[in-house]
């Protein structure tokens, strides 16, 4: 029995088909390096995450390497894999994990690690990076969750800390150039270490307090003692997928994403994408749309998603809003923005957002009370989070 058959067994087979619009499918006898890049979580919410399908089409890009994707298994195909003995597989190509050459892991929140691991045993990769030969892949981690690497590094082989997109490219580049020489696994990641953003676990002593927390973290090699975090500063340059893959199914987030900007200027201390994605980056507006024009004749979809950690903040968000819905209404393409922060909307913005359909957006509150949001820096008063309200239902929105 193989990969076909066991689709045709499970409860949802559009998780697991692959010959989605805008996949990519590759000669793999032309190219050097096979890369899985593995969500650990099921379909829906794996093919939702923007920073996949960037590094999908970044790695794609090239004619000596190809990425393919690699999610989750929910329980019955799970079984299916382990009682038919069959490794789990890209959707692509369906290429065993253990036959690629890098294992791309996106470690979004705490919560999937378990996954990670059951990914890997059932890709018939060695759990722990200290287990693995040279002929294995190797297992890489990103994400907001490598800003605290430790809990995995025993897991991984290394951790790419900070933005992917030029990252990637270095790392494959070199990692190629490596095998050239027909280096052992230590010494390619001893050498890989040198790319900026890169922490190698192995590389590193840590010891621990009696309470399990660190007491000190030193470097074994030399002048490698810290690892600086790679940073995208300018967007509009940055490869953005264009043609982003549309699945067979319903997604959690089902439409187009075009990131306006990356990082935020608030600080509120509780939250972690604020501190590890500055400095506030912002693609122009011009930008914005000429990728919304190439994504919308690509994939279809009539639903436009404005992805930032504070839509409202852009500081064209109204006249952009104005600008696209100028544009594409005819088309009864509506927009949508993920995060606002109450004191940043205004009639006008409810008015561009409504002028196709109602669509969804989120206020950010984050506290119950005054005295509570004062605490955790969240710069909004009371009196901003009813007016917005008041506003939203004013302009016809009743949920």
């Amino acid at each position: 029995m193989d990969y076909k058959d066991l689709i045709k067994k499970v409860q949802k087979p559009s998780r697991y088909i692959g010959k989605e619009i805008n996949s990519v499918h590759k000669d793999l006898s032309k190219v050097k390096t096979k890369i899985a890049l593995i969500f650990p979580d099921l379909y829906e919410m794996g093919m939702s995450h923007l920073g996949l399908k960037i590094l999908y089409h970044i790695i794609n890009l090239r004619d000596d390497a190809v990425a393919e994707r690699v999610f989750a298994p929910d329980t019955d195909y799970e079984e299916l894999l382990i009682k038919n003995n069959l490794p789990l597989a890209s959707l692509e190509s369906s290429i065993p994990l253990n036959q690629f050459d890098m294992l791309g892991f996106t470690l979004q929140y705490e919560l999937s690690y378990t996954n990670i691991l059951n990914i890997l045993r059932l890709g018939g990769v060695p759990l722990r990076q200290a287990d693995r030969k040279d002929d294995t892949p190797l297992v890489i981690g990103g994400g907001p969750c490598v800003f605290n690497p430790e809990p995995l590094s025993d897991f991984f082989d290394l951790f790419v800390i900070g933005d992917g997109e030029e990252a990637i490219s270095e790392l494959i580049d070199k990692y190629q150039d490596l095998k050239k020489k027909n280096l052992c696994r230590a010494e390619i990641l001893n050498n890989l270490s040198d790319i900026e953003g890169i922490y190698v676990p192995s590389l590193f002593s840590v010891s621990y307090k009696d309470d399990n927390t660190i007491e000190k973290i030193v470097g074994l090699k030399e002048g490698y003692n810290s690892v600086k975090k790679r940073t995208i500063y300018d967007l509009n340059s940055s490869p953005y997928p264009a043609s982003q893959i549309v699945p067979y199914t319903s997604l959690i987030h089902d439409r187009v994403s075009v990131e306006i900007d990356r990082g935020c200027t608030h600080g509120c201390r509780f939250c972690q994408a604020g501190i590890i994605y500055r400095p506030l980056r912002e693609r122009t507006p011009q930008k914005v749309e000429e990728i919304l024009q190439e994504t919308l004749k690509n994939t279809g979809y009539e639903e436009i998603s404005l992805g930032s950690l504070s839509s409202g903040d852009y500081c064209n968000i109204t006249p952009l809003a104005k600008a696209i819905m100028n544009k594409f209404e005819k088309d009864k393409i509506s927009i949508s923005l993920p995060s606002l922060r109450p004191d940043t909307l205004n009639q006008e913005l409810l008015k561009e957002i409504s002028r196709v359909r109602k669509t969804g957006f989120t206020i950010t509150i984050e506290a119950g009370t005054q005295r509570m949001r004062d605490i955790i820096n969240k710069k909004i008063k009371e009196e901003d989070i009813f007016s917005a309200v008041n506003s939203i239902a004013s302009s016809g929105w009743d949920s």
